[in-house]
């Protein structure tokens, strides 16, 4: 049975459809991600499955019983209550089926016969829904999350309301992912995640039993997260299997088809249409009246529409500088005493291209405005290059005047353009017509990037420095974008969370966190490996110690006990080498112990003195999921055990 079923959902705002009849159902357990066009109705589709609005026709039908679960874009926490109880807040399911499980539990013991065995399956149904939710190990479930999108732990206890923005909509998204929905509704999630809190929820959702529905225009988590695309284009939706990559090939595949077909038909129609002209009023008459009676029935395809439009972005004309770009010594950034990175040694040479990650908060913003000249470094000192000249690119598009319209941005730095240039360029950015008179304050997030990138590029720098430039474009936006990016033979320095765009522009990595900043040379992918590897290593390194610690420690009681023992006449042989570690016996040991414990507290739960106990009933249950849960751990160790 379907969990969400759509049909011929319409929706308008005044004179402009949204929606024409939009129908795609949902099963229970899919990962589905939602694209489209900027403005074409993906929000509207997730905010009339979330009951926030009403269609203006069709239906929308939530299966009984399930749970839904959106994140607000503008959360709103109680005064007094901290992250941790917000997030708790999320369980309020779990908490109100642990509750009736007591009271089952209790009536289990007062009942016999017919009413003992139908609390008996009640109690099991209402155990599995917990088990689906992840009810029996709650705490655990909610430090793996906040610690997963990148909430400190020294944020847990604080009060919700006094968090950054970016801080509230993390804490708003890990109460639902916590809550394990039947069916979760997600508005581009990564906006706010620093790159491995992205990595780790690509890996979370993808190991949800609930089904998933993500509005996103991040490729990489397209392609690692979801197992279909639903595409809405003209107020329709189309489905494609499988992952972004495949979507695009079927895309094109499905476009050729039905463009030959309704080529076919317009030749089929064409030839008709001659002959009847042709021979009506002839001896053929008749033959031409039965093909034009035929020819009413035939049902027109209509012409495959494919929307290629996006922005025309030619690369800025570079003035050629010397061979150094900038260089920094020693240098430190922060605000007044939060010192966010010291000591750094950063050279940047002409054509570079640097990507600047890390994590949230750890100064990557900080960093690149200071490289831009925008902000002041707290020490050290930055020597320009001859002729460097920056073009800045900010992610809040704060630059922009919130009272202009975008051919009043342009006009403001090149009275030299004439009317029709400055249309003609806004054009090349998809504002036509009145758009380009539209006021800045009344742009979409997406429409302010275009509006920031056509200033730019009219701009003739020698390096750009781009922060977050992906943020609110689309798909097609974005690869518009890398392409200019590509041919543009300057300097490139970026902070992104685009792991495809860093990939596909980025040949030097500057890490930023507070561990320090390190340099890498290659792109992110081969960064992100030489990290992984790194921490591999190290964990190899930590096994190997430890197994030699364990190992030395137990030589050392067996001397000690040789010790002890009494003198013997015969001389002891030499010991043979130790080929196992001790490690690896203790770990088997508890697998084994584990094995043992779990098999006797299942057979425990069917014994009449536990299950007429509600109190030994429900430590039993918890019991079980935290034998269940360290047996999942021992047995993944003792599987990739080296």
């Amino acid at each position: 049975m379907s969990l969400l079923i759509c049909q011929d959902v319409k929706k308008h705002y005044g004179a402009q459809d949204v929606l024409r009849g939009v129908t795609f159902q949902i099963d229970p357990g899919e990962k589905l991600g939602l694209i489209g066009k900027n403005g074409g109705g993906k929000s509207t589709i997730l905010r009339l499955v979330e009951g926030l609005e009403r269609p203006d026709g069709g239906r929308i039908q939530l299966r009984k019983g399930a749970s839904l679960g959106h994140v607000p874009q503008m959360p709103e926490f109680d005064a007094g209550v901290s992250v941790l109880q917000y997030v708790e807040q999320g369980l309020a399911e779990v908490r109100e089926l642990q509750r009736e499980l007591d009271q089952i539990a209790e009536r289990m013991g007062h009942a016999e016969g017919d009413a003992l065995e139908k609390l008996v399956h009640e109690h099991e149904a209402k155990s599995q829904r917990i088990a689906e939710l992840g009810g029996w190990e709650i705490a655990r479930r909610i430090e793996i999350v906040l610690s997963g999108i990148g909430l400190a732990k020294e944020l847990w206890t604080r009060e919700a309301r006094t968090l950054s923005g970016g801080e509230r909509s993390r804490t708003a998204l890990a109460r639902e992912l916590v809550a394990g929905h039947d069916l979760l509704l997600l508005d581009e999630p990564t906006n706010h995640l620093d790159l491995a809190g992205i990595e780790w929820l690509e890996t979370w959702l993808h190991e949800q039993r609930g089904a998933v529905l993500i509005v996103s225009h991040d490729r990489r988590l397209l392609n690692r997260a979801v197992d279909g695309i639903l595409e809405l284009e003209r107020g329709e939706i189309r489905r494609y299997p499988g992952n972004y990559d495949k979507y695009v090939v079927l895309r094109e595949e499905r476009f050729k088809s039905e463009q030959r077909a309704w080529e076919d038909q317009q030749e089929f129609l064409r030839k008709e249409e001659d002959f009847i002209r042709k021979h009506m009023g002839s001896q053929r008459t008749a033959e031409a009246k039965g093909r034009q009676k035929r020819l009413e029935s035939v049902v027109r395809l209509e012409k495959p529409f494919n929307d290629v439009r996006r922005p025309v972005i030619h690369a800025p004309k570079a003035e050629r500088g010397g061979e150094m770009v900038l260089e920094a010594r020693e240098l430190s950034g922060g605000y007044d005493t939060n010192v966010l990175f010291s000591q750094l040694d950063l050279r940047i040479g002409r054509a570079d291209r640097i990507g600047i990650v890390g994590e949230n908060g750890a100064g990557k913003s900080t960093l690149l405005r200071i490289l831009a000249g925008l902000q002041r470094p707290l020490g050290g000192e930055i020597q320009l290059g001859h002729k460097a000249a920056c073009g800045y690119y900010d992610q809040d598009t704060s630059q922009l005047d919130e009272n202009a319209t975008p051919y009043e941005e342009i006009r403001r730095t090149h009275r030299d353009m004439t009317d029709l240039d400055i249309r003609s360029h806004l054009a090349k950015f998809l504002f036509r017509g009145n758009e380009v008179e539209k006021s800045i304050s009344a742009l979409s997030g997406g429409e302010r990037a275009r509006v920031a990138l056509a200033k730019l590029v009219l701009e003739k720098p020698t390096w750009l420095a781009l922060d977050e430039p992906t943020n609110h474009l689309d798909l097609a936006a974005r690869a518009a974008l890398e392409e200019m990016l590509s041919e543009f033979d300057g300097t490139l320095v970026c902070v992104s969370h685009d792991r495809a765009f860093l990939d596909a522009l980025c040949t030097r990595i500057v890490s930023v966190d507070r561990a320090g900043v390190t340099q890498f040379t290659g792109n992110y992918s081969e960064w992100r490996a030489s990290v992984v590897a790194a921490a591999d290593a190290a964990l190899a390194e930590r096994i190997e110690r430890d197994a030699k610690a364990a190992e030395k420690a137990k030589r050392d009681e067996k001397r000690t006990e040789k010790r002890e023992e009494p003198p013997k006449s015969a001389k002891a042989s030499a010991p043979g080498k130790i080929r196992n570690p001790f490690l690896f016996e203790k770990l088997e040991a508890r697998i084994m112990e584990l094995e043992a414990e779990l098999k006797k507290l299942n057979d425990e739960l069917v014994q009449e003195e536990v299950y007429r106990n509600p109190a030994r009933m429900k430590e039993t249950q918890v019991r079980i999921a935290e034998v269940e849960h360290e047996l999942a751990l021992r047995y993944a160790e003792w599987e990739n055990w080296q």
